[in-house]
């Protein structure tokens, strides 16, 4: 399977004369952490939508969503579905530098891919009432804390993938949408509303100039972006499915799947409802072979530190050797995932799956 360092060059470089040298960008740098902006947090179904600066090479973002759950009822009797708590951000994205929409997806996909790229992560800032207790039986105001990176760079450590922004035709936007009410809770009796405040921070890079030559920018090697992008595939009622990925020019560094029979549901479903997942190009090529599936869950514990929440599943290419593992994109044909159900799957059925892509 053809592998390693396929992507080419990007035009996310600056217009006057620069230099790529990491080693004297490190050396000359410096980082800000913006005080973060506030706004409110939309209702339920309901966006906002902004400008980052235009300063710096941007590497990454931080979403605080502080708000509060409210019920009416006497009692309520409200249970929570599989996306809730972390779609309460139904899709967040960023565009810039003409490239539409290179971060589009979940808050679900967000939290997968922090866990993915930081092996002893532990979130011990973010907390959520869970189901069966106040406010969802009980009518009550409860306070929530959810906390959201946004991965413009692909590694924090070499700036891969960042974004130079410090430039007049650079338009940085985001936006962020919330779930309905309906896409996080089944509501039995009583009603519930959300209020609350998004925090959200920048992180931000200096771009020096060449000590020796000081008509000459120094920068770090921004030649391709960073894109983690989640879609959706209807499954139905089959016993087998292919899923087709999408071919760019640029590099596949990870694969993340679930799959929901409806809306409603309260779970992911779990490993024991599958039977296997292929990663499979051609015709027959099959690199990646998980039977049953618990194998994928296994291998991501080992490269996790602890199991991904059960019916999440990460076929990580960059976890081990970049270079040898990542998958060249156009170097492929008719790359998709199959996946096969030991529960036969509901009509209303979806996989949802993100590719994390370095592309140019």
């Amino acid at each position: 399977m053809p592998t390693g360092t396929g992507a080419v060059n990007l035009r996310n470089l600056p217009a006057t004369k620069f230099n790529i040298n990491p080693g004297l960008f490190n050396q000359l740098t410096s980082k800000t952490v913006f005080d973060p902006i506030s706004f409110g947090l939309p209702t339920f179904g309901n966006y906002i939508e902004n400008q980052l600066l235009q300063v710096g090479i941007v590497a990454g973002i931080r979403l605080i969503v502080s708000g509060t759950l409210t019920t009416t009822g006497a009692p309520p009797n409200i249970t929570t579905t599989a996306k809730y708590p972390w779609d309460i951000l139904a899709r967040v994205t960023v565009s810039g530098n003409g490239q539409n929409d290179f971060i589009s997806c979940s808050g679900w996909d967000l939290t997968i891919r922090k866990r993915a790229a930081n092996r002893a992560f532990v979130d011990t800032i973010s907390t959520f009432p869970v189901a069966g207790a106040s406010p969802f039986n009980a009518a009550a105001a409860v306070a929530f804390t959810l906390v959201y990176d946004i991965p413009i760079a692909m590694d924090d450590t070499t700036l891969i993938g960042a974004l130079y922004a410090q430039s007049e035709a650079t338009n940085l936007t985001y936006r962020i949408q919330t779930s309905t009410s309906a896409d996080l809770f089944n509501i039995v009796a009583g009603t519930i509303s959300m209020t609350g405040t998004i925090f959200l921070e920048e992180t931000i890079y200096e771009v020096p100039y060449d000590p020796q030559h000081p008509d000459t920018l120094i920068i770090p090697d921004l030649t391709v972006l960073h894109g983690l992008v989640g879609n959706d595939q209807a499954v139905g009622a089959q016993a087998r499915i292919d899923t087709n990925l999408y071919r760019i020019q640029g590099q596949l560094e990870r694969l993340i799947f679930r799959q929901q029979d409806a809306q409603a549901s309260t779970v992911f479903w779990p490993v024991a409802n599958y039977n296997y997942a292929q990663l499979l190009y051609g015709s027959n090529q099959t690199p990646y072979t998980y039977n049953p599936l618990t194998q994928l869950r296994a291998r991501n514990n080992q490269e996790y530190r602890v199991a991904l929440p059960d019916g999440h599943f990460v076929l990580d290419f960059v976890s081990e050797n970049p270079a040898r593992d990542q998958v060249l994109l156009e170097g492929v044909t008719n790359l998709r995932l199959q996946t096969s159900y030991a529960v036969l799957p509901a009509a209303t059925a979806s996989l949802h799956f993100v590719q994390e892509t370095l592309f140019a």
